[in-house]
């Protein structure tokens, strides 16, 4: 890596994450303000709500990763642009490719930290933040782990792998206790809601009498918990939650169990694809400096860059539904909006005013 390198990798860079600071501040307002309706929830207060959002800052720095590269790509370049900085590179040889990959020497590292960041640590903040937020709110009658959900109904704990996107339950086990004596265990396949209770599904059931252990099997069994659907749907690890270790893994179950990985298989997807979108929105934050639009001022420049990025999450978000509808192969469904925006790039950098 050359001077110049370092010097127009580190000008987006900057502006990357100063961009990435005022997003994270607005957002952060804003989720704190729409917490404060949860005060008075159990024991909920105003400084549980400062630590909770706390946890949830990270999450929200990765959610908004992406757009910051857009943005900040766009007035990084756009201030070198300003400055004739650029002019100056490209008569001394260097090339608009040169100039964009010299930026990109920088920020790949920085993308794939924040890709690190959003696989290893925001999952576990969230299930802890989930996990307190719950403590206090239920007054401890469950528990979100990293594995799953626990919760204690009088003596008897509770433990769900899995849940589905109709909030039904998969992978449950109970434990019943009597004081310290444990009396009986029950694993279940699935469980769904039904009239105000939860009717399980598939019980195996190992009773622990005084002088014998009894074995039996029900086909259906009605367990009453302090659960609803909604408290699923809100403990509920989805897709876009999952690690791709945790997505690999859920995938493995529901075909075991003859579920439908389509859905999974395209956030395992679009999570892997995710590097080379933020590449793609450098591209396109290029293609407004250096393509048609670089003789506009900087205002209509970033005002460009942002229907630009809007335009590639509306494609990215029509492009899940539409493979999974029609049946196309979901690595189709991840990639091919990146493609086509790749390309729109490209097109855009190489054309003249």
């Amino acid at each position: 890596m050359g001077i110049l390198d370092k010097y127009v990798g580190k000008q987006v860079v900057l502006t990357i994450i100063l961009v990435s600071i005022f997003l994270l501040l607005l957002t952060g307002l804003i989720t704190f303000i729409d917490q404060m309706r949860y005060i008075g929830r159990g024991e909920i207060g105003f400084t549980f709500l400062i630590g909770y959002l706390g946890l949830q800052l990270p999450g929200l720095f990765v959610l908004f990763f992406p757009i910051a590269v857009l943005l900040g790509g766009v007035i990084g370049l756009g201030l070198l642009a300003r400055n004739s900085e650029l002019i100056i590179l490209q008569s001394v040889g260097i090339s608009r490719a040169g100039i964009v990959l010299s930026a990109l020497k920088l920020v790949f590292p920085l993308i794939l930290l924040v890709f690190a960041i959003g696989e290893v640590a925001v999952p576990r903040l969230e299930q802890y933040a989930a996990n307190q937020y719950n403590l206090y709110a239920a007054q401890g009658n469950i528990s979100v782990t990293y594995d799953g959900l626990w919760l204690r109904e009088g003596e008897s704990f509770i433990g769900v792998r899995y849940t589905m996107s109709d909030n039904s339950l998969m992978g449950i086990v109970r434990y019943d206790f009597n004081g310290d004596e444990l009396v009986a265990v029950s694993r279940a396949k699935r469980g769904t809601y039904e009239e105000g209770s939860w009717v399980m599904h598939d019980v195996d059931k190992i009773i622990f009498a005084a002088a014998e252990v009894v074995p039996t099997h029900l086909d259906r069994e009605t367990w009453w918990l302090h659960l609803n659907p909604e408290r699923v749907e809100i403990l509920g690890l989805r897709g876009r939650d999952l690690t791709i270790d945790g997505l690999l893994d859920y995938i493995n179950y529901l075909e075991d169990n003859g579920q439908d990985t389509a859905s999974y298989r395209l956030e395992l997807y679009n999570k892997i694809m995710s590097p080379f979108t933020m590449v793609v929105m450098l591209l396109l934050a290029a293609s407004t400096v250096f393509g048609p639009l670089r003789s506009m001022t900087m205002g209509a420049r970033v005002v460009a860059g942002i229907a630009l990025g809007f335009s590639f999450y509306v494609a990215n978000q029509f492009g899940a539904p539409f493979a999974l509808v029609y049946g196309l192969p979901p690595i189709l469904g991840a990639s091919l909006p990146s493609l086509i925006f790749l390309l729109l790039a490209l097109y855009l950098l190489r054309a003249k005013t």
